[in-house]
């Protein structure tokens, strides 16, 4: 046997030369092959060139299952499933925060936000991402999380596979998972988005926007960061109103004329042309409280909060919701939105209402302004 390749053996694996002349001979002086085998200790079992101390290998680890199941509650409003665990240490670890999460849909969990003046914290799971079930784990089940959870959100969990979370991701244009967003429930805007998060930056995170936004009457006040915003949206920020100066700078003509307080100057009369006077609104159709056939009642939300109900044919056309809107909301240069799914509604008159708003004899259209 050649001695080089001997040499070679007892190098690479540290063995004894008699080792390595079993393993050459085994493998036909291949020294690749050889070297692969004294690694593999079944190989040398199997071939029964081995010793029993070669032989004495730990037994493998036994193999045990954890099973997730998957249970959907079905009810009026579709279906939601959730996780549910079995007994045991992994199921405990891993469970669901059922006990504060919301059950119901998008439009249920707004309406609840809305009534108990509540953000609503959306978290959007795959079954497929292990990160989804370490949000269960490390942040769901936390008790300051759990607090600030119950105190300011209302907190909806959701998974992008069903149809409820199917629409949500395809809304607000998710791609990466899992999800955790901030939700306006009054208009459904999306205020914050994060993906998988530790519990010191969620924490943090809260506390920035508890203490920037503000949930009264319906509408958000936050607080700006003149530092970080640029010219044009700081015109874009409502200037508060000029006080009058106080009266007794500016003495009436009954007054005394031997007073030497100056009088202000006269600013000159606005010219009164009736081509640029701003003529008043119209008042509001009156909405009877029952549809009539054939007829359609369409709630506009404007983009200041307000809404407005008002009454269309069916077989009209999507026009007519256009000359509505500048009629009566006096609105200019905008667009108007089926609720969801977020599509644009055509203003063409041949596209009919009843194409936009569905079988319904009731619906809701969002009304933004033209960027």
């Amino acid at each position: 046997m050649d001695a080089d390749l001997l040499d070679q053996f007892v190098e690479t694996t540290g063995s004894t030369m008699a080792e390595a002349m079993k393993y050459l001979k085994l493998c036909d002086n291949d020294i690749n092959a050889a070297v692969g085998c004294y690694f593999d200790p079944t190989v040398g079992r199997s071939s029964g060139m081995l010793g029993e101390q070669e032989a004495a290998v730990r037994a493998p680890i036994a193999a045990f299952t954890d099973q997730i199941n998957e249970q959907v509650a079905v009810g009026r409003m579709g279906k939601r499933p959730s996780i549910v665990f079995e007994d045991g240490d992994l199921g405990a670890m891993f469970k669901a925060p059922t006990d504060i999460s919301f059950v119901g849909t998008l439009e249920t969990a707004k309406i609840k936000g809305r009534n108990r003046k509540k953000w609503l914290l959306v978290n959007v799971q795959d079954k497929d991402v292990f990160q989804s079930q370490l949000l269960n784990r490390d942040l769901w089940c936390l008790e300051d999380v759990r607090d600030v959870i119950e105190r300011h959100f209302v907190f909806w969990q959701i998974f992008r596979d069903n149809l409820e979370g199917e629409h949500f991701v395809k809304f607000y244009k998710f791609t990466e998972f899992p999800c955790i967003c901030i939700i306006d429930p009054n208009t459904g805007e999306l205020l914050k988005q994060w993906g998988h998060i530790s519990h010191m930056e969620f924490m943090k995170e809260m506390h920035d926007f508890t203490s920037r936004y503000r949930f009264e009457s319906g509408t958000r006040r936050k607080s700006f960061d003149f530092y970080g915003m640029s010219r044009a949206d700081m015109f874009k920020i409502e200037k508060p109103p000029v006080l009058e100066p106080p009266p007794a700078l500016y003495p009436s003509s009954s007054s005394s004329s031997s007073s030497s307080s100056p009088s202000p100057p006269s600013s000159p009369e606005p010219d009164s042309d009736p081509d640029t006077t701003l003529e008043p609104a119209p008042a509001m159709p009156e909405v009877p409280a029952d549809v009539q056939p054939g007829t359609v009642h369409v709630t506009f939300r404007l983009p200041d909060g307000a809404r407005h109900t008002g009454v269309f044919q069916q077989d009209g056309g999507c026009s007519e919701l256009y000359r509505w809107l500048t009629i009566y909301a006096q609105m200019e240069d905008f667009n108007v939105w089926t609720a969801f799914p977020r599509v644009l509604v055509s203003d063409d008159e041949d596209v009919s209402v009843q194409s936009v708003v569905g079988g319904g004899n009731r619906a809701m259209l969002i009304v933004s302004e033209k960027e």
